[in-house]
């Protein structure tokens, strides 16, 4: 595996994968258990939202995770009375958002938002709300330019990951490649085939945290929990 690009929340990296397994793996990314909001019981809010919509927005903050979460149930308040936006770090309790910037609603003078809320431990199988993040792919494509190709498509790709070197077009980095096809289309326009898309074996993965765990961690407890599943599977069928 190489590292092809790193930011917040987010790793980028090529590995010669089967795509079926890297699907597997993809859909077990909402197999790890992740803390969020389930339940919450509002006594009293003179917001101009419904319950059910602040509801519906505080179950969708991300909480923190670290290695000493126990997974069990937690309570989280809120009381705001002050005017302008209350936001998600108003939340008061043992576990925090991840983001503390997060609008809940909106109060005027003399307006207040008192609520109860109950975090607890589920699936992103089961509802949104518990997936940790996202995990895409496609693969690595292999490029081959011939020596008559056009200059026209060094503006026609829109990752520019061509350019005109000595005299003839060559590929910056073939990584960057998402096969959108707009430099043949603009070969074929000027009456050439000059460009050749080809996949290879190796995979482009992303993996994207909603801030939770560790983007890291997202890929290697989706393989944790496969492995876990195949292994109990084995047993039953040796059985």
């Amino acid at each position: 595996m190489d590292i092809i690009n790193q930011k917040q929340n987010q790793i980028t990296f090529s590995a010669e994968i089967d795509e079926s397994l890297a699907n597997a793996i993809r859909r077990y990314v909402d197999e790890i258990p992740i803390m969020a909001i389930d339940e919450v019981e509002i006594s009293m809010n003179d917001s101009p939202l419904y319950d059910e919509t602040i509801a519906h927005r505080m179950g969708l903050i991300p909480l923190k995770m670290d290695k000493k979460s126990s997974g069990k149930d937690e309570d989280l308040k809120l009381i705001a009375k002050k005017e302008g936006t209350v936001y998600s770090e108003e939340l008061d309790g043992k576990i925090k958002p991840v983001y503390g910037n997060i609008p809940i609603t909106v109060l005027k003078k003399g307006q207040e938002l008192e609520i109860l809320a109950t975090a607890r431990a589920g699936k992103g199988n089961e509802h949104v709300k518990f997936s940790p993040g996202l995990m895409f792919y496609r693969n690595l494509m292999k490029i081959k330019i011939d020596k008559d190709c056009p200059k026209e498509i060094l503006n026609a790709c829109p990752k520019e990951i061509l350019r005109a070197e000595g005299g003839k077009v060559s590929v910056v980095d073939e990584s960057k490649c998402d096969m959108c096809e707009e430099c043949i289309e603009m070969c074929r326009k000027v009456g050439k085939n000059s460009i050749e898309l080809t996949p290879t074996n190796e995979l482009i993965i992303t993996v994207e945290s909603f801030g939770q765990i560790d983007e890291k961690d997202i890929f290697k407890r989706a393989i944790e929990i496969l492995e876990e599943d195949l292994k109990e599977v084995a047993k039953k069928i040796s059985k």
